[in-house]
């Protein structure tokens, strides 16, 4: 099985990114400093920020520290929570003068968690912290006034000993008779102040902190998170590095300052920007790039560790990473053949062999994702060993059960389709055979077929074995048999990006429409046919209005024929205010429209006077 984790080894060979985002976070020229990594879920951003530790960590007075920001999320107030966890690092790690000055940084935390502690339980302090005065944070918390710190016992006492130990400076007198000296705003400039001079000390140079996982959290945590950054923490000699899916962050900015009516007035941009100095965005990797992941990925289950390393470090010097040609068969098994077991080269060849048959069709639908690239082969080999435990080893063909899965990948309602057929066998699969004589002969009169005329699916026909037609699938479809029922989307396992457009169309007026489907077709192939998946069934329900419906048929010709099939269930009768959307859609193709007013008329959906004015006839 492979993890899905950072991985110990650079087998996407991002070590020229760790290289350059090593070299500028320990450059003193450049503090204070926040990157951000950016990449897709799945990208192998962890992996990326392991390889930068690995890198800084051999410099002497750098100091770097790892946190997860996803382990804030249950926490009341995320800034705290990461001021507090970093401190907390630092005390662990600084010289032992310095270490003095962060306990007492870490002592003054406690005064933000009981006004987190207060607003929770519903304190009326806003007025009161403006101007200074703790008196409700008190009164908020949980017990009597005597119970409040220790021997405090009354109220005064409180007031007293939150200033003695939370906001009074070291040399104040205490003698002051207003709190005007300790509101927010003043305490948020002296905690930045005395963190900066914290980190004063000649042997230490950098502190380096590595943020990652900050996209898996609610929107509000990650601005709370930046927010920590960007008032507290961004002092000299810091660098921040945090890891995230960009979409993501500006997701949820426009949870948080949203689109005025039609206008797009986003601040997600101008954000980001004033938080995040230096963008570094990790590229999706290529079709070419995900076909040589998924055979080093084969290599890697039949070595260990640091075998596997110097497994790399050959395929390196070859530079066929860097070449215009992908890593086949032969070449896999020549830099492999002094790493794998002799007791295992069978085995390791004949998996081989079959990813190498599949990979350019798997390339294609993965789109750059290193994490569905080995969710793909967890599920081949997962699916691989219980047919042995089913059925016997040897008994079924490996090569078939693979090009299943690829089609499960691909498209599921086709993947649906083909096991309706394989129902009908009987000498042959008849049905498959007649699709696939249909598409490979370049018949188009069978309009039946169109679902299986996209590209992606052409190449998948076209892969070995070719006629499959003469199997009986039963078995395969047998272990597959999870995949084979119909049912709505669960948008919860929408990557961020397509949540994002999704949420945008159920919004959309007609002024915004257009450039929500420009930033739609930017989106990956996967995420494409993921919103579609969504908006599919909504246009069966009639719950997709439809100038949106005009601006995807134009725009998205793969998918026309999965809009018409969905548009043939529309419920709702079609309006005078749907005339123009539809003859658009008609300019496009008018084959495919008329065709689908005419299963309209069939189902009272549209009159034939409407049929007549969309067609540019007089009314009959």
């Amino acid at each position: 099985m492979w993890l899905d984790n950072a991985s110990e080894v650079d087998i996407l060979f991002y070590e020229p990114y760790a290289d350059v985002v090593a070299e500028i976070a320990q450059n003193k020229g450049y503090k204070p400093l926040t990157v951000g990594v950016f990449g897709i879920w799945g990208a192998g951003k962890s992996t990326l920020l392991n390889l930068i530790q690995q890198k800084v960590k051999k410099e002497k007075k750098t100091i770097c520290i790892s946190i997860n920001a996803w382990t804030f999320e249950g926490y009341e107030d995320a800034k705290v929570a990461l001021m507090e966890s970093l401190l907390d690092e630092l005390k662990e790690s600084v010289p032992e003068k310095a270490k003095n000055s962060i306990i007492k940084l870490l002592k003054k935390v406690n005064y933000f968690k009981l006004a987190t502690k207060a607003v929770s339980i519903g304190a009326p302090i806003a007025t009161s912290i403006a101007m200074g005065n703790p008196l409700p944070i008190v009164l908020g918390l949980s017990g009597s006034a005597e119970s409040i710190g220790d021997g405090v016992k009354n109220v005064a006492n409180a007031l007293q000993n939150i200033q003695d130990n939370y906001l009074k400076d070291d040399d104040s007198s205490g003698s002051s008779n207003s709190y005007s000296d300790n509101s927010i705003v003043n305490n948020v400039r002296k905690f930045k102040e005395e963190f900066a001079k914290s980190l004063e000390h000649e042997e230490i140079e950098n502190v380096i902190v590595l943020i990652d996982d900050l996209d898996r959290c609610q929107p509000e945590r990650i601005i709370e998170s930046l927010e920590a950054i960007k008032l507290f923490l961004s002092v000299k000699k810091m660098t921040f590095i945090i890891a995230a899916d960009e979409n993501v962050i500006q997701y949820s900015i426009r949870k948080k300052y949203p689109a005025l009516g039609d206008y797009a007035v986003n601040l997600d941009k101008e954000y980001i920007e004033k938080i995040i100095q230096l963008p570094i965005n990790i590229p999706e990797l290529s079709s070419k790039d995900i076909e040589n992941y998924l055979m080093l990925l084969v290599a890697q289950q039949y070595c260990s560790v640091d075998v596997f390393k110097k497994f790399l470090n050959d395929v390196k010097k070859s530079e066929i990473m860097i070449s215009d040609d992908a890593l086949d068969l032969k070449k896999l098994q020549e830099l492999a053949d002094n790493y794998i077991l002799e007791n295992q080269k069978v085995d390791f060849n004949e998996t081989a062999d079959i990813i190498a048959g599949i990979k350019s069709i798997v390339a294609g639908n993965l789109m750059g994702n290193p994490r569905q690239t080995k969710r793909f082969l967890n599920t081949f080999t997962t699916k691989r060993k219980l047919a042995e435990l089913y059925y016997g080893k040897g008994t079924i063909n490996i090569r078939i059960l693979a090009k299943l899965l690829v089609l499960q990948k691909l498209d599921k309602d086709l993947f649906i389709q083909l096991n309706e057929w394989n129902k009908r066998f009987t000498t042959e699969n008849e049905d498959f055979k007649a699709m696939r004589l249909s598409i490979t002969q370049d018949t188009n009169s069978d309009k039946k077929y169109n679902a299986w005329r996209i590209p992606s699916i052409v190449r998948w026909i076209n892969s070995q074995p070719v006629k499959l037609e003469k199997e009986r699938l039963d078995r395969y479809f047998y272990l597959t048999r999870e995949s084979l029922k119909k049912s709505d989307i669960d948008e919860s396992t929408l990557s961020a990006a397509a949540k994002d457009i999704l949420q945008r169309f159920g919004n959309a007026t007609r002024g915004l429409i257009d450039p929500i489907t420009r930033d739609f077709k930017g989106l990956s192939a996967l995420d494409q046919n993921s919103v579609f998946s969504v908006l599919l069934l909504k246009i069966e329900k009639g719950e997709i209005e439809f100038y949106i419906v005009r601006n995807l048929f134009v725009e998205f010709e793969a998918y026309r024929d999965k809009l018409i099939s969905a548009l043939e269930k529309y419920p709702v009768k079609v309006t005078l205010g749907n005339i123009a959307a539809i003859k658009k859609m008609r300019e496009v193709d008018n084959s495919k429209i008329d065709s689908l007013m005419s299963v309209w008329e069939k189902t009272g959906v549209i009159d034939k006077k409407t049929i007549n004015s969309i067609q540019g006839k007089g009314a009959k």
